[in-house]
């Protein structure tokens, strides 16, 4: 365990599932449950942003409220992450990620600690600043991007120096991208998940 902050981004009722998706199950265990134990593994300190504590299983996790009023998406969700942290280092994962592997996030930790880079972003069909290691000295240029109208992480990970991308080819290391990245967004990729998860 590193001394970093895990910020899990959970934006509570998803349109496209019909229902808050974080206390549904893959192999009996709540998605938000299963990011959790993966960046508790991995950093001193667990975060919860966005979210009530009400109707999520019970979780050793700071909960913060956004800083800026109404939903403005997860970058503001980040920047009350970023701004809430005791750490130098932050993991920043959705809540919805049933496959996140705790080496990987231990390895671009260690790519932000060690000065290699000031955010470390996996990218394969896109990039992914919802999975991703920061330093928190970007915070300044985070909240100066939304106070400028991004509202887009992708957006504000293309406007900083310092990116240290992980390519398909890395990320394999790790396990298959497309599982490792998996977000559960629609009824769909809950069965998806649920598949992979009994090797179906």
């Amino acid at each position: 365990m590193v001394k970093a902050s895990g910020v899990i981004l959970a934006g509570g009722r998803s349109a496209r599932m019909g229902r808050d998706k974080l206390p549904l199950e893959v192999g009996g265990v709540p998605l938000i449950h299963r990011v959790h134990e993966i960046l508790a593994a991995e950093c001193s300190e667990v975060m919860i942003v966005g979210h009530e504590r009400e109707g999520l299983p019970p979780l050793e996790a700071r909960f913060i409220e956004d800083l800026r009023p109404g939903r403005e998406g997860p970058l503001a969700g980040i920047e009350a992450g970023l701004a809430a942290s005791v750490n130098t280092c932050i993991f920043v994962a959705a809540g919805d990620m049933p496959f996140l592997k705790a080496e990987m996030v231990g390895y671009m930790l260690d790519l932000v600690g060690d000065g290699v880079a000031r955010a470390a972003v996996p990218r394969h069909r896109g990039t992914h600043p919802l999975c991703a290691a920061y330093d928190r000295r970007v915070l300044p240029e985070l909240t100066a991007a939304l106070d400028g109208g991004v509202r887009a992480a992708r957006r504000f990970v293309e406007l900083f120096e310092g990116v240290r991308y992980l390519e398909a080819e890395e990320l394999e290391g790790f396990g298959d991208p497309e599982t490792l990245l998996m977000n559960v967004n629609s009824p769909e990729d809950l069965e998806r998940a649920v598949a992979i998860h009994e090797g179906r």
